[in-house]
């Protein structure tokens, strides 16, 4: 073989080596990834894909976790008002126990009585995205690929609930005002449980998002490692292989120039 086609061979196959690895770093710069492509590091991408598929993942859980967190939200509220309305309840239950009212006085108490009734049925029937809250059917939601959160049904519709609004709970003597203020003090207390019981769960959500933020974070620091580029590295590669690049290319018009001339001496 020719010495000088083999020597112009080589210095053509490192000045194509060195472009591609100066096109590969202006790639990872450019695109912010150091995986370009599979060979780029097979083991690596394989890790880095399962992490990008947990990622989302975490995200949908994230979702969950905020409508979860919005629905029991909502429950607490609707609840918080139903207690503020037995409360008035109570109230005016207390003051028709007084002998001394007349008629037009107690059934002014008992017209307030009936709308507040009407008001606590208008809660109990309440709804969060078609979805009743008090109906107390319990509810399950992903918080993150591997848990799940129970949010407990709340029963605004059971027998001590019911007797607070039923046609015989009225105000139009002291006993019955006196019966009316039983009814309204066993539904409170069951209230106050239920309240409880929603307290319990945003704690609970307010933890799961906790953990799955710190979840993220790891997996997304681990795929940004193996993923990311190393700007500073690529940065050094990339000057590297241009210095090459340029020492290869005037190596070879060198020997082109020295090929020019020998061919010149002969001729």
């Amino acid at each position: 073989m020719n010495p000088v086609v083999s020597q112009t061979d080589s210095f053509v196959n490192q000045l194509n080596w060195h472009t591609n690895q100066s096109t590969k770093a202006l790639e990872q710069l450019a695109g912010g990834t150091r995986l370009q492509a599979p060979q780029d590091d097979a083991a690596g991408l394989a890790v880095a894909t399962k992490l990008q598929a947990q990622l989302r993942q975490f995200n949908a859980a994230a979702r969950n976790l905020a409508h979860a967190t919005s629905f029991t939200q909502t429950q607490d509220g609707y609840l918080e008002s139903a207690q503020d309305t037995l409360n008035r309840m109570g109230e005016l239950a207390i003051r028709a126990q007084d002998a001394t009212l007349n008629p037009d006085q107690r059934a002014l108490y008992q017209t307030e009585f009936q709308a507040l009734k009407d008001t606590f049925n208008d809660t109990r029937t309440a709804e969060y995205n078609s979805h009743p809250l008090f109906d107390g059917t319990a509810r399950t939601v992903a918080s993150s690929p591997d848990d799940l959160v129970q949010l407990p049904g709340v029963d605004l519709f059971t027998t001590e609930q019911n007797a607070v609004t039923a046609q015989s709970t009225r105000l139009d003597t002291p006993a019955q005002a006196q019966a009316a203020l039983q009814e309204i003090l066993t539904a409170t207390d069951q209230l106050a449980t239920d309240r409880a019981a929603t307290g319990s769960t945003l704690t609970e959500l307010e933890s799961a998002q906790a953990r799955l933020v710190t979840q993220t974070e790891a997996s997304t620091a681990t795929f940004s490692r193996i993923s990311d580029t190393d700007v500073n590295e690529v940065m050094t590669q990339l000057a590297r292989e241009q210095s090459l690049t340029q020492n290869n290319l005037f190596a070879l018009q060198q020997l082109n120039s020295n090929q020019s001339h020998l061919i010149d001496l002969l001729g």
